[in-house]
């Protein structure tokens, strides 16, 4: 096994060190939670170099997180982690990864977020648009001329995901308890008790996806935290007109644009279901666990979206290798490959069974890309780039 490790992360290597670097390498300052490294960023510049584009990139992550809390922990509370390192002007792009229900979309502005929090001494708005345009602003005062922002999508979720979890870890500990297993055993058995894929089958089967990703979005303005349907393209799509009326230079430039993952997601969950995907029947197959997606092709989905709005290619040109290898995911082999600043971390349960990335199915991946990204009304990308 140590010797397949090695192979595999050798071989990742080899393919960044095979294609020539450009002079400068483009360089990302990345804001998101678990559902951005989902996508590997990590990963990414070994595997963007295979299609000629060199890379490099530092992430902000943080469980759950919202944009909001990046905008308190990177730039209020701890500057030297965002604002002085975007004040630096080295960074030629920030990918912001909007995570909405419990924020709002527009106009929360507080004082405080939680019950039990103290005040802040002044008023944020800590909606995805305030938090995003203050990331931005922020951003620009360094780089007004040439830096581009990217706002990386959310999914939603498998419904009743949440309550399966709940169920199939309390039936753990009853069944640890019933054995005798020591507390803080039980404890840590319960916290990392993942549903297998045969457990999950049935859920993910019956997910309909296009129900979820195509609903309205429902603000309750009378419950400042509370909202429904925050992921889904309503969402998503009216967060990026407010950004792009907010920022007309910027998008008009092609300086601003959205990685959209969810309609990615819908895209192939159509091809899926007409059985043009083959073993794969419908998107909730990409799921490990309700929310996060499993490692090998669902993982490359998301990497290979940002390319091709990133850099303006179709992702054909790329080699997927690095996310189809289980091995590549373990942390003490992903701190090792070149273009990370700063270390990263895969919570390695999130990947699940690896969904094997076979040259028929990324090549109707990477079709389904460009197809969505260049018809895309928030990504400024056409077909002729």
């Amino acid at each position: 096994m140590k010797n397949a490790r090695a192979g595999a992360l050798i071989a990742a290597m080899a393919l960044a060190a095979n294609v020539r670097a450009a002079d400068r390498p483009f360089r990302v300052m990345a804001f998101g939670n678990s559902f951005y490294e989902n996508s590997v960023p990590w990963f990414q510049p070994t595997m963007f170099a295979t299609a000629g584009e060199a890379m490099e990139i530092t992430t902000r992550i943080g469980p759950g997180w919202q944009v909001w809390m990046h905008m308190n922990a990177h730039f209020y509370d701890n500057p030297a982690g965002g604002r002085d390192e975007l004040a630096s002007g080295k960074w030629d792009a920030v990918i912001i990864h909007h995570f909405g229900s419990h924020p709002l979309l527009k106009d929360n502005v507080r004082d405080s977020v939680w019950h039990n929090q103290e005040s802040w001494g002044e008023k944020r708005d800590v909606s995805d648009f305030g938090a995003s345009a203050f990331i931005i602003d922020e951003f620009l005062k360094a780089r007004p001329d040439d830096g581009k922002v990217f706002l990386y999508v959310s999914w939603p979720g498998i419904p009743g995901a949440g309550e399966f979890t709940k169920r199939v870890r309390d039936e753990t500990e009853a069944s640890l308890k019933a054995q005798g297993v020591d507390r803080d055993e039980i404890l840590k058995k319960v916290k990392e008790r993942k549903a297998t894929l045969e457990e999950l089958t049935p859920l993910l089967a019956s997910y309909d996806y296009a129900a979820e990703w195509l609903a309205p979005y429902e603000p309750k303005p009378e419950e400042p935290f509370t909202s429904q349907h925050a992921h889904s393209r309503d969402y998503a799509w009216k967060l990026m007109d407010l950004l792009k009326e907010r920022f007309p230079k910027l998008w008009k430039e092609g300086r601003l644009a959205q990685i959209p993952t969810g309609d990615v997601f819908l895209a192939l969950d159509q091809k899926m279901r007409a059985g043009a995907v083959p073993g794969i029947t419908n998107i909730g197959f990409y799921s490990r666990d309700g929310g996060h997606v499993r490692a090998g092709l669902p993982r490359y989905t998301l990497a290979a979206t940002t390319f091709a709005v990133m850099f303006r290619q179709h992702p054909k040109a790329l080699d997927a290798a690095v996310y189809n290898n289980i091995e590549n995911y373990r942390n003490e082999n992903m701190n090792k490959l070149p273009g990370r600043i700063g270390s990263g971390y895969i919570h390695f349960p999130d990947c699940g069974e690896l969904l094997e990335i076979t040259p028929e199915r990324k090549a109707i991946v990477d079709d389904t890309i460009w197809d969505v990204v260049t018809g895309h009304p928030h990504t400024g990308v056409t077909a002729e780039r």
